[in-house]
């Protein structure tokens, strides 16, 4: 195993760390307004980072998963809203590069579009009705409706960050006239910052944290899709894309939230260790409670941040597999529970010093409460560890696909 960083690798991740120190100076306000930081989006397109998902062969920054996995994770430090929203980009890109269903004309356009063009992707994957401790519910029940020329789409998809931002949505819809829960048309649909037709924002999303993400729901109401943004088909929706492409669909997000919990731990540690209490000749990080705290968020995150490096690495070198989905997965638990830990922890080694909305601890803290619940959560994630860890087979605990059925007169009464 070689985790060393290539050339291009250390200096894409030397790049976000620099841009997170800026992004850092505006976070406080996005956050406060939930506005999105459309400036951030920009200097991260100035910057070449709209290829960072892309291979080098399609004109990108080629640094795969585990170089994107380690530069994502710097700019989480900085503005966690901007990584975890902007990570829908690199998600919908690396997920469309990896996927052997779509073409490579189909590829090259996409990598025109993000690269030459400076177009920016969401991927949206959630629907009002799914929920991530029942991995069937992730089927998409949108509408495809054939017509000439293309699709129309009709329903809802949730938690769409940064698609008032974008130009393109890329989604799975299921075709109407088709009867298998699972039957799937990747697309890309063109949204024009919610300014096309038939595609209607409402705007839901004023949470607790991540709240200059706009995760809002988007209504599609006729949106049409022309034949030539059709990516691919498949019968199989929850294997071609939730597990084949889990290092986007799950790592990634991961990766976010590490970020966040190790921007936590820095937070905290330069406070207590730079802190002098009124009496004292020592720094409060001289304190046993202050060591014992620090101690325990540095150890727990140095686990987690190479669990999820060897994930990448695995990723990257076998490509998808039940072993790199194992991983993943795994990594991703730690992840969740070591964040979890050190906001905890912070909030406590911090005191009141950490509780104004002015300093960033606050911000940071709220960030981090999603880490264990961003599909699939931490107690997913757990149930799928222990079955991959005994040798048994997910799909045997898996609630099988049923149609719904509508409710007789007697039942809606």
């Amino acid at each position: 195993m070689d985790f060393i960083f290539t050339e291009e690798q250390q200096r894409v991740i030397d790049l976000c760390k620099e841009l997170a120190e800026d992004f850092r100076t505006r976070a406080p306000e996005h956050d406060r307004d939930r506005s999105a930081p459309e400036e951030n989006y920009e200097i991260l397109r100035q910057n070449g980072l709209y290829g960072i998902s892309i291979p080098a062969e399609y004109g990108g920054l080629g640094i795969g998963f585990q170089g994107y996995a380690a530069a994502i994770v710097e700019l989480a430090k900085g503005c966690a809203s901007t990584a975890n929203s902007f990570n829908m980009h690199a998600n919908a890109c690396g997920s469309i590069m990896q996927q052997p269903l779509i073409s490579e004309s189909m590829k090259k356009k996409v990598a025109d579009l993000a690269i030459n063009q400076g177009k920016l992707f969401s991927a949206s994957i959630s629907e009002p009705s799914s929920s991530s401790l029942v991995i069937t519910s992730m089927v998409p029940k949108l509408k495809a409706e054939r017509v000439d020329g293309g699709y129309k789409l009709y329903g809802k998809k949730a938690f769409c960050s940064m698609v008032e931002s974008s130009d393109y949505v890329f989604l799975y819809a299921n075709p109407q006239d088709d009867s298998n829960p699972q039957a799937s048309l990747a697309m890309l649909v063109p949204v024009d910052k919610g300014n096309v037709a038939g595609v209607h924002i409402e705007d839901v999303w004023d949470t607790h944290g991540m709240r200059a993400t706009r995760s809002n729901t988007v209504k599609y109401d006729g949106a049409f899709v022309p034949d030539e943004l059709i990516l691919h088909r498949t019968e199989d929706f929850l294997n071609d894309f939730i597990i084949n492409s889990a290092n986007w669909t799950i790592s990634s997000f991961a990766s976010v939230y590490l970020g966040v919990g190790i921007g936590i731990m820095e937070y905290a540690s330069e406070l207590v260790s730079s802190k002098k209490p009124k009496g004292s000749g020592q720094a409060q990080g001289y304190h046993p409670d202050s060591r014992r705290r620090i101690g325990e968020m540095a150890s727990d995150l140095h686990a987690a941040y190479w669990s999820n490096i060897h994930a990448a690495w695995y990723s990257d070198k076998h490509g998808s597999s039940i072993q790199t989905f194992h991983n993943l997965m795994r990594a991703k638990h730690t992840i969740a529970s070591a964040v979890s830990n050190a906001a905890h922890s912070a909030t406590i080694v911090c005191g009141a010093h950490g509780m104004f909305k002015n300093l960033h601890l606050d911000r940071m803290v709220r960030d981090a409460a999603t880490a264990p619940i961003m599909p699939p959560t931490i107690d997913a994630c757990a149930d799928q560890v222990g079955l991959l860890t005994m040798g048994l087979d997910p799909a045997d605990v898996a609630p099988p696909l049923k149609e719904e059925k509508p409710l007789v007169e007697s039942q809606a009464r």
